[in-house]
């Protein structure tokens, strides 16, 4: 396809700057056969409702909600007419509550997320899922994968992320980042919102927050090149 050989900005020039864009959350210790086993009976009992958005149109990429907007396991979408509130799955997941509670600060949703064998999730960014500007009144996301592959791609710009089941990871979405899984296996992640606080901030590695205001730079030049090639219909919709 003549769009795949288009050479996209936004993967050459945070490479260029020698940008890291994720990292692990080594401060968090996780009882993982305990977490993944709440999440796989959840999995077991409920269904995934799609995500739809502008990089993804379809069936393959979806979420089980444990805290939504309203309370509902299947608003998967951000309404501030609503109260952020537990759904009824939460109180089946006593291990994921406790993981919850070592993780500092007011929770935003609270999903499992799936990418089915066979999605891609084109490019796209999240714009306000940064830690880069340490604004309390924003959000940052975090990902414990719970089954995956070492298969699956999720790309930040340029950088792979190798995310293996049972360790917590910081992403910053706010970057273009796409998603493919050629795997046979079904990749589920615990993803969890959380609000910005100091406390937060201080589970980083010291190297990656420094990076901050590097990355703050470069990554509007990615987020505008981003939105060009899409207006040019040089990239999938």
């Amino acid at each position: 396809m003549i769009k795949n050989l288009v050479p996209k900005p936004w993967k050459i020039i945070p490479q260029l700057f020698n940008l890291n864009l994720n990292c692990e959350i080594e401060k968090i210790k996780i009882d993982f056969e305990n977490v993944k086993s709440d999440c796989l009976n959840i999995i077991e009992a409920e269904n995934f409702k799609n995500h739809s958005g502008g990089a993804f149109s379809g069936s393959g990429w979806g979420a089980i909600g444990l805290i939504t907007y309203g309370g509902d396991p299947y608003r998967d979408y951000v309404d501030k007419k609503l109260e952020l509130k537990p759904t009824r799955l939460l109180e089946q997941c006593p291990n994921i509550i406790k993981l919850l509670k070592l993780i500092p600060g007011k929770k935003d949703r609270v999903r499992l997320m799936e990418v089915k064998p066979g999605t891609k999730v084109f490019w796209h960014y999240d714009n306000n899922e940064t830690i880069d500007d340490l604004n309390h009144n924003q959000n940052i996301r975090l990902h414990l994968p719970i089954v995956t592959s070492k298969d699956i791609i999720l790309l930040f710009c340029h950088q792979k992320a190798n995310w293996p089941e049972g360790k917590l990871f910081y992403g910053d979405f706010s970057f273009p980042h796409s998603i493919f899984n050629p795997s046979n296996i079904n990749r589920i992640h615990l993803v969890i919102d959380v609000e910005i606080n100091q406390e937060i901030i201080d589970l980083f590695p010291k190297s990656f927050i420094s990076d901050r205001k590097k990355r703050n730079f470069v990554k509007k030049l990615c987020q505008r090149s981003c939105n060009l090639y899409r207006k040019l219909k040089l990239i999938e919709n």
